[in-house]
């Protein structure tokens, strides 16, 4: 039986790049205008807007809300095998991965939808003012999910963002994703009519989907590891279990085995490698050696060649884990930490130093009179005195589990774990004399000619009947007191 795909018109070149329609005889695409926000629109009337007779044909319908009234046996492609799909963006990216970013405080955007953007906003009723308040409501800033197949994508992203003055993002996601759900859905249907002309047997075709399917699940079980090591040793534990082997050995991009344009490299009597391929390109490389059953070794290669790339994607997913982590927990403006990461990180020391019963620090410093230093030199030579201070400070935080941060403002908050009163105030004393000595000019300064901060000082032993808070609002309390008391001083 014929099939049909009808996807969203947003997604039309990510369908053409795939190229579906050489690889299956009986495989027809359709789009549909995107309707991102809209109401949706009903199914029937928009089947008789579709080219093309439909009557006897499966059809996949991918919608996510956008077509109302649709019969569940077209929507076989958001049930893979028990995993449920919501959204049509877990079409290009594996769904834990885009709720990871939504949480985080993305918008989430395609090439396609940025292709679009100017007459979706139209559509929505937005100019720029409605727009720009709408996005600071919805999210702290946009992330396009670049599956690498317009070059404008880029470029668009950066006006979009400028109209709605939100920060951008990139993370690129390719096509693999993609191409493993619809390689999926196609299959199964081609598998359970058992008419297939595309492929040369239904022996083949079954094989082909059993691969596919293996290789999803491998993908959605990986991608649910978000530490690049913890994904490393999944990888290894499973080519082990797959493959027999003596030792699993993975190498990292810098350690490549041999030269990137390569799949295989070295096929041993008892021995292979593979390079390990993602969307950006090279990732490492994985030697399987001494194998126990040498005598099967080209079966091992034909099953390991389909699943190196789904290697190489979760590698790169987990990378995007930390590096969405790490940008959701900097300050833009200082490099530094910034609240959200101070209250994590406030609150996984607490706990460390309740079960040890050792002291806990925390410094709040703020930089004298600043009100008046931008009214005097300007916005912009404020964020430099900021990042100048933000660089000291972090120089003073030389232990894992020191750290500086952006309060807010021009307050920032150090934590020392392991630190009693003592040590912390000397360590306060240094750090207010360093930003004395950098000698930063302040003809408005009320205690001096150049920028000064004022300190306050508080450091417990965690306890069952406290909480992190209380020790901030302790050393906020000795920051205002040090304030009264003069400034450019340290008050523990």
């Amino acid at each position: 039986m014929s099939q049909v795909i009808i996807f969203c018109e947003h997604y039309r070149a990510e369908l053409e790049k795939l190229d579906l329609t050489s690889r299956y005889d009986d495989l027809e695409i359709r789009f549909f205008p995107g309707r991102c926000g809209m109401a949706p629109v009903d199914w029937d009337e928009l089947r008789s807007t579709l080219e093309g007779d439909l009557d006897g044909k499966t059809l996949h319908v991918i919608s996510s809300g956008c077509i109302g009234n649709l019969p569940e046996k077209d929507q076989q492609v958001f049930q893979q095998y028990n995993y449920t799909l919501s959204q049509c963006l877990h079409m290009i990216v594996n769904p834990d991965l885009a709720d990871f970013y939504v949480q985080q405080g993305y918008y989430l955007v395609t090439p396609g939808w940025l292709q679009e953007w100017q007459k979706i906003l139209s559509d929505w009723g937005f100019d720029q003012k409605t727009a720009r308040a709408f996005f600071k409501d919805t999210a702290r800033a946009v992330m396009l999910l670049d599956t690498g197949v317009d070059t404008s994508a880029r470029s668009n992203l950066k006006y979009f963002a400028s109209y709605i003055d939100l920060p951008a993002e990139t993370v690129t996601v390719g096509l693999n994703y993609l191409e493993l759900l619809l390689n999926n859905t196609v299959l199964k249907s081609f598998v359970d009519d058992n008419k297939s002309t595309a492929l040369k047997s239904a022996a083949e075709e079954k094989k082909s989907l059993a691969d596919f399917v293996m290789a999803l699940d491998l993908l959605n079980s990986l991608a649910r590891v978000r530490n690049e090591q913890e994904v490393i040793e999944s990888i290894k534990d499973m080519f082990t279990m797959l493959f027999a082997p003596g030792e699993v050995v993975v190498s990292g991009a810098d350690d490549r085995l041999f030269q990137s344009g390569e799949l295989v490299k070295r096929i041993d009597d008892d021995s292979f490698s593979f390079n390990i391929i993602g969307t950006g390109g090279l990732v490492g490389s994985i030697e399987v050696k001494n194998l126990q059953f040498p005598e099967h070794r080209e079966q091992y290669i034909n099953l390991a060649a389909r699943i190196i790339n789904i290697c190489g994607l979760a590698i790169e997913n987990a990378r995007h884990y930390q590096l969405v982590k790490d940008i959701s927990d900097t300050d833009g403006l200082t490099g530094i930490g910034n609240r959200r990461k101070l209250d994590d990180h406030l609150e996984v020391e607490w706990r460390r130093m309740q079960r040890s019963k050792s002291p806990l620090a925390v410094l709040m410093c703020d930089i004298d009179y600043f009100k008046e230093f931008n009214d005097l030199y300007g916005h912009l030579a404020g964020d430099d005195c900021l990042k100048e201070v933000a660089r000291l400070l972090a120089d003073h935080c030389r232990r894992p589990g020191d750290l500086a941060a952006r309060f807010g403002g021009e307050e920032f908050t150090l934590v020392f774990p392991d630190t009693d009163l003592q040590g912390a105030a000397q360590v306060a004393e240094k750090i207010r004399q360093a930003v004395e000595d950098l000698q930063i000019a302040h003809e408005k300064s009320g205690v001096g000619k150049y920028v000064t901060v004022s300190i306050g000082v508080a450091s417990v032993i965690p306890s069952y009947d406290q909480n992190p808070d209380d020790l901030l609002h302790r050393a906020d309390k000795l920051l205002f007191e040090a304030k009264a008391a003069g400034r450019n001083r340290v008050v523990s």
